[in-house]
């Protein structure tokens, strides 16, 4: 009797051990199983608050001071409800917020992830031109005659127009031009005028550019040298669809008209001949139209003009490059003040000045870095903050935040292209620290949910 209890109490013993064994291999196997990859992280950067990162205090009415709680959580707290709000969004988001007062990152969403900029792509144009070329430096649009003018006032000679990009030719400075002509005695000319146009590369569109869209406002043609945007004269109402049109044969065109106007003629009384051809040099500067990267910057950037946004990327090639410039003689140079201001270029492309090209590429934290670069610089910052457009002032941002403690508070570039809406800038907070942000949103299908969302943004950030 006592073998078969003994034999039991075997049994039962070795019954325990196999499962206890069994419970410690499952919990060893469910340890070294990966943990779960959240959907998306929430505040990626949470550094701690800082003495100047705490929010103003508040007391109670015997004067007992009540504990606040650090700026730096209140504002994570409230961007982490966007967040959860953009994990449950169909379109995409990536956002970087970073206080430049205290130099430190304050919140990030997707901060390093590859987006289109749209017009905010602007933002490093703009900069780099700041940095490379400065705020006084000049497109000068600069005209020359050769040969002499004999006694009986005709010009034994030809006319040369030197386009610098000027994005702001208007018909008035071609009446000016044509005026100056008339002033040296030139009745006739029996030459020819000539535009230049040799500034930047032959292309008249820009790279990665959607063909059915050009030429148009917000396409339009990429020459250096232009009266009225390229646009027909002499009303400039339109832009023309004519295969062999060149917007410099055609300023020079418009030059020629003008001359008529006033009464100067080529040979049997018609306007004289007219082309596009490189200045050989050795002729007479006789007139001179300048414009300074600050007057054309304002439009560029209040207004999200493509055609100054590319004239000033332009203007940075050719500073480096010389003639016939090309694309990516630009594209270097907001490259190497990228790496200046610290961004890695892995995932970063720079196709263009204004953004329309869909070959841009992107991310938050590079946007966030560039504007902390502008900041920390004031002959950069203060031109560059003065052009941007301000909430429910002006600008692009006219109509949005009208509001709130986003109103006058915010400035911004907007961007805006089919399925992206993006938005880069700097904001006040409640506790008087200033911040530089970028909200990028791609796939979208509603552009106005979209913009209601980083004006969310915004208000909580100036909150």
């Amino acid at each position: 009797m006592n073998k078969v209890l003994q034999h039991m109490m075997n049994i039962r013993t070795h019954r325990i051990l196999a499962a206890t064994l069994s419970v410690a291999f499952m919990l060893i196997a469910k340890a070294q199983d990966p943990l779960p990859v959240p959907v998306m992280p929430i505040s990626n950067f949470a550094p701690p608050a800082t003495p100047d990162s705490v929010a103003q205090g508040t007391t109670e009415e015997d004067g007992t001071a009540v504990a606040t709680v650090p700026w730096g959580e209140q504002i994570r707290t409230r961007l982490d409800s966007f967040a959860a709000e953009a994990n449950r969004a169909p379109y995409h988001v990536g956002i970087s917020v970073f206080d430049l007062t205290d130099d430190i990152p304050v919140w990030g969403y997707n901060a390093h992830k590859v987006m289109r900029p749209a017009s905010t792509q602007k933002v490093f144009t703009a900069i780099t031109a700041l940095s490379t070329l400065g705020v006084k430096h000049e497109f000068k649009t600069r005209s020359y005659y050769t040969g002499s003018i004999a006694a009986d006032g005709t010009l034994q000679g030809d006319i040369y127009v030197v386009g610098d990009f000027d994005p702001m030719y208007s018909h008035t400075d071609l009446k000016e031009l044509a005026r100056a002509i008339r002033d040296l005695g030139v009745k006739r000319v029996s030459g020819k005028i000539f535009g230049d146009a040799s500034m930047k590369h032959a292309d008249l569109y820009g790279n990665g550019w959607c063909w059915d869209d050009v030429p148009s406002k917000y396409e339009p043609y990429l020459c250096a040298l232009m009266v009225e945007r390229g646009r027909v004269y002499p009303n400039f109402g339109s832009y023309s669809k004519d295969a062999s049109f060149h917007p410099a044969a055609h300023f020079a065109y418009a030059l020629g008209q003008e001359l008529k106007n006033l009464g100067i003629t080529g040979v049997s009384a018609a306007v004289v001949p007219y082309g596009t051809k490189d200045y050989p040099g050795g002729g007479q500067n006789f007139h001179t139209k300048a414009r300074t990267v600050e007057e054309v910057m304002q439009r560029m950037l209040k207004n999200s003009d493509n055609l100054h946004a590319e004239a000033v990327f332009f203007k940075i090639a050719n500073a480096a490059a010389g003639k016939r410039a090309s694309w990516k003689d630009g594209a270097k140079q907001v490259e190497a003040v990228l790496r200046r201001a610290g961004v890695s270029l892995d995932g970063i492309e720079v196709a263009d000045g204004s953004g329309v090209s869909l070959y841009n590429y992107v991310t938050p934290d590079a946007q966030v870095a560039m504007l902390r670069y502008a900041y920390k610089t004031p002959s950069i910052y203060q031109p560059f903050l003065a052009a941007l457009p301000i909430a429910g002032v002006d600008g692009t941002l006219d109509e949005r935040m009208q509001s709130g403690p986003a109103y006058r508070n915010v400035h911004a570039k907007t961007g805006t292209l089919e399925g992206v809406i993006a938005l880069a800038g700097y904001a006040t907070a409640s506790n008087g620290h200033q911040l530089a942000f970028s909200i990028l949103i791609n796939g979208t299908l509603s552009s106005k949910a979209a913009r209601a969302y980083q004006d969310r943004i915004c208000q909580a950030l100036a909150q």
